[in-house]
């Protein structure tokens, strides 16, 4: 059985956050960095997060879909409680150093800053094709794509549980849909990463890979020397396939072998390095390093042309390195004074939640 707290799969979310980071700054400076197969293929990193999040659901809610005790309400609050409020401050940040940054001077393409599309990024369907492009904080389309996934949650749920006997097949069945989405995606000529504004599309296959993973760990258990070596292997096949350039296709699967193993080594009571506390808090800040990474990206290398133009060498490199750590600081800044307390304010105040029924009034005393 898997502990209420799978820390490993926590710890996963900050390698995920920076192989996607890694992908975004890779043009800055001149440093070629995409010469590197693994950084040309951080874009993955949101197709990690993307299955992760539907084994995290499943373990979290599909036994409260089996005794009934599901609220749906209840259910789409929480979800919102630990993107939106994130969201909507990543988004005003973005908005707020385009429009000091158009006051200095610079200039920006206008299609990537069109305010006819604020309000779909407000609702949050900016990535369910009605959009022309990816705009504004360009990384919150995975958000809308959650959010599209957030509400088809319980026709997920029903499926998984129509395989509760045939885990194995519910995987299968997963890996079929991904192939078949594949194919569509690459006979429409629309590579992966660019997969962007049709988010909603991208997230069904991984989504319900991750459902159907966790389903089939509530049915068979690894020894923790064997889901080591799996997650192991995992790792080292996703660097060397992404080094070589290899088809996304062939990496899907071992993102599917790692979250499977790491969570299987869960299930003892011996802790390894991806249950360290220091990882597990980088995991939990993760969502903000990597919604607050577009930002910072903007602010971080505009102050850079401007302070430091046409640094070359290993100045760049160490200016390079700066971003992650700028990101990193502005990522615990959001989640201590943003992300954490309105999450806890909105789950406490929850419009939804069932509340007891009122005591029947005492019977008089005779």
């Amino acid at each position: 059985m898997y502990p209420n707290d799978i820390r490993p799969l926590t710890s996963l979310r900050i390698v995920a956050a920076v192989w996607v980071l890694a992908y975004h700054f890779r043009d800055h400076l001149g440093l070629d960095v995409d010469r590197l197969g693994l950084v040309a293929k951080g874009y993955l990193g949101v197709d990690l997060f993307f299955i992760l999040s539907g084994f995290i659901l499943s373990h979290v809610y599909l036994s409260r879909w089996e005794t009934k005790t599901f609220n749906y309400g209840s259910f789409l609050w929480a979800r919102l409680s630990r993107i939106y409020p994130v969201h909507l401050v990543t988004l005003a940040a973005t908005i707020g150093i385009w429009l000091a940054a158009m006051k200095m001077g610079a200039t920006f393409d206008p299609v990537a800053f069109d305010p006819r599309v604020l309000p779909q990024h407000l609702l949050m369907i900016h990535a369910w094709g009605t959009t022309p492009t990816v705009q504004w904080n360009f990384p919150s389309w995975s958000i809308s794509a959650e959010w599209f996934a957030y509400l088809a949650f319980p026709a997920a749920a029903v499926l998984m549980l129509a395989f509760r006997r045939m885990a194995w097949a519910a995987v299968l069945l997963a890996l079929g849909v991904f192939a078949l989405v594949f194919w569509w995606m690459e006979s429409h000529g629309l590579p992966l990463p660019e997969v962007t504004r049709l988010g909603f599309i991208r997230i069904i296959p991984a989504f319900l890979l991750g459902a159907a993973l966790y389903q089939l760990g509530r049915t068979v258990s690894l020894p923790r020397g064997l889901a080591l070596g799996g997650a192991v292997g995992a790792v080292g096949w996703i660097i060397i396939a992404a080094s070589l350039g290899l088809s996304d296709a062939l990496i899907w699967p071992a993102f599917c072998l790692l979250i499977f193993s790491l969570a299987e080594a869960s299930k003892t009571s011996v802790q390894g390095i991806m249950s360290a506390a220091w990882l597990v808090y980088l995991g939990e800040v993760s969502y903000s390093v990597y919604m607050a990474h577009l930002p910072v990206d903007i602010a971080y290398f505009q102050a850079l042309d401007r302070l430091a133009p046409g640094i070359t060498g290993a100045a760049a490199w160490v200016a390079w390195i700066g971003v992650f750590v700028a990101t990193l600081l502005a990522a615990m800044a959001t989640y201590h004074l943003v992300e954490r307390p309105a999450r806890n304010w909105m789950r406490a105040h929850d419009p939804f939640m069932r509340k007891p029924p009122p005591e029947p009034p005492h019977e008089p005393v005779i």
